[in-house]
């Protein structure tokens, strides 16, 4: 019975012992391959170290992926594989080495942004790049580093070729060990290998990826090259749309109209809207002063900022089937109504820096036919802080009429470096967040600090046009969750938008300030902005309004979603175009109280 016990052991011993060699054998088979692209990925994210980055996840993602990658090899035959690894050994070297030169040379790496200017370079720019560029310590560091790398490449193949016998132990142990991590990197690669296929999947999807998914510069030119494709039909598109331009007729109304677009700005941390600590002081006064005209309900249709700027720029209606592109970005329709157009952005201006998220949002905007029907002034420096951003405007020449686009940085994370310490005026022992641990009432008091600091920008952009006959709008693009419900901060990226998600991230604040001569020659509309505080509106219609105080009168400009015309018709807000606010928020307990009477 005994030694049938064993012997049954020692059957099941080696049966399992065959099934983990069988299942290391890509590994083992193909190990100097896995460690040559394992030192190379390493070499592409030390950086990521000096910025204090974590890129523990890279290399779960990278030993699944890697293991993949060597069943794909195993199933072609030994005389044949050695040329498919010579093509992954050419790609992972031109790849890896370029970007390590580029990241050396500019601080940039594989972008939309950065292929797309290779794309448009022609063989005499190129040819001149090389020249200029590939000296100095930039190639040199790069090229040490891919000396090294082909040393130690040219080592290990010489140990690989050597035919030293290998005990049975060591060739078991190290299966085990390859098994066990292979297993391990599926639980945390799961959710990011879902995501690639939906990247891949459509246009639409690939737009809702973060660019971080991509952690090797390979993926990083891939994601580059499909993002391009996508830019490149909306593009042409758009540019269809935008042929036709013409404006019926238009008797300048207001001459000064200013749109100040924020940035991941909660209403709900906004003492104009009834919060608790003191963040918008100035708001608070211009609203006594009578300057200010307060809206109580508009959302956004996108908690992201990209997806935002399509839908706020162009005409199109979310409630009609179509896409963004099949309206016209209504910065030109200014522009050709006899509006000289001026668009300020701390962060969609033209940059070589720019990542996936940035450059999905302003390709549009940075293309020079598009760019030159839609503005007469751009900005291209970046700044740290919006104080410091305004002051672009002090060296526009206005004209008669003007339409001015303020995109500021806003209340962007890191919230700590959104304002400087002159304006800290909130600490975490400030903060009666008793649920919160002091890390997280720190945070807090850092996203009240710049959103009080916004509130002194929007005041200066104000004091700009106090002179002025002129209308400043604000609103954000979008608003943000800060440890109000869901105890984190940041916006959630899935598509279940429950009624608390729709309430903190996708309700932004809105408001009107009027300057002392605008409020005597257009009472009027001074008048109506006040009456229709309560009236239910999304951004996505702000082209409307815009064009209404402009007094212009074309096919794209529709009264029904103009928030201060008479026509004005409340419409169903739609969610990441599908999802109806007002149902979600309905019956619950975010629905705000008046709405309820």
């Amino acid at each position: 019975m005994i030694h049938r016990f064993v012997s049954w052991t020692k059957a099941i011993c080696r049966f399992l012992a065959k099934v983990l060699c069988t299942l290391a054998m890509p590994i083992r088979h193909n190990w100097v391959f896995v460690l040559m692209m394992l030192l190379m990925l390493s070499l592409c994210i030390w950086r990521e170290w000096i910025y204090q980055v974590d890129t523990a996840l890279h290399y779960w993602h990278f030993c699944f992926d890697i293991y993949l990658l060597c069943i794909f090899l195993m199933l072609f035959r030994h005389n044949i594989r050695r040329y498919v690894k010579f093509l992954l050994y050419g790609i992972a070297y031109l790849s890896t080495f370029f970007e390590i030169f580029i990241m050396e040379r500019f601080q940039v790496i594989f972008t939309p942004t950065t292929i797309n200017l290779w794309r448009e370079t022609n063989a005499e720019e190129t040819r001149e790049f090389f020249l200029a560029y590939f000296t100095g310590s930039a190639f040199w560091i790069t090229s040490g580093l891919l000396l090294l790398t082909v040393c130690i490449h040219i080592l290990l193949s010489k140990l690989e070729d050597w035919k030293a016998p290998r005990p049975y132990l060591l060739k078991l142990l190290s299966s085990f060990c390859i098994v066990l991590i292979t297993i391990l990197s599926i639980s945390p690669t799961l959710g990011e290998k879902e995501l690639l296929c939906r990247f891949f999947s459509s246009s639409e999807q690939a737009e809702k990826v973060k660019s971080e998914l991509f952690y090797s510069p390979v993926y990083r030119i891939v994601y580059s090259l499909c993002m391009l494709h996508v830019a490149d039909q909306d593009l042409d598109d758009l540019k269809e749309s935008m042929k036709s331009i013409q404006i019926d007729s238009c008797h300048h109304q207001c001459p000064n109209i200013i749109l100040v677009i924020g940035e991941s700005f909660s209403k709900h941390h906004a003492q104009l809207y009834g919060y608790k600590y003191k963040t918008t002081p100035n708001m608070i006064r211009m609203r006594k002063e009578k300057s200010l005209a307060v809206m109580y309900d508009a959302v956004t249709p996108w908690n992201l900022t990209s997806k935002v700027f399509k839908n706020m720029l162009s005409t199109y209606d979310m409630n009609k089937s179509g896409k963004w592109t099949d309206g016209v970005l209504f910065p030109a329709i200014m522009r050709k109504a006899g509006y000289k157009v001026a668009f300020l952005t701390n962060q969609y201006q033209k940059s070589t820096t720019q990542n996936g998220i940035d450059f999905n949002g302003s390709f549009f905007l940075n293309d020079s036919e598009l760019d030159t029907l839609c503005f007469d002034i751009r900005n291209e420096k970046h700044y740290a802080l919006d104080g410091d951003f305004i002051k672009e405007y002090e060296h526009y020449q206005p004209a008669a009429y003007n339409f001015i686009i303020f995109h500021l940085y806003g209340q962007h994370v890191k919230y700590n470096c959104r304002f400087d310490q002159s304006h800290q005026y909130f600490t975490a022992d400030s903060l009666n967040r008793k649920k919160l641990d002091q890390e997280q009432k720190q945070i807090v008091a850092d996203y009240d600090n710049a959103t009080r600091y916004n509130d002194q920008v929007f005041a200066d952009i104000c004091h700009y046009f106090e002179k002025d006959d002129a209308i400043v709008i604000y609103l954000s693009d979008h608003g943000e969750e800060v440890y109000d419900y869901i105890r984190m901060f940041g916006r959630t990226p899935g598509d279940n938008i429950s009624a608390p998600i729709a309430y903190y991230e996708f309700e932004i604040p809105m408001v009107m300030w009027f300057s002392p001569i605008f409020k005597e020659k257009h009472a009027a509309i001074v008048a109506k902005a006040r009456a229709v505080y309560r009236e239910p509106f999304i951004s996505s219609n702000i082209s409307q309004l815009v064009m209404g105080l402009a007094g212009i009168k074309c096919k794209w400009y529709e009264a029904e979603r103009d928030l201060l015309s008479d026509a004005y018709t409340p419409q169903q807000r739609l969610l990441k175009g599908t999802i109806p606010y007002d149902s979600i928020i309905a019956g619950s307990k975010f629905e705000q109280k008046w709405k309820k009477k």
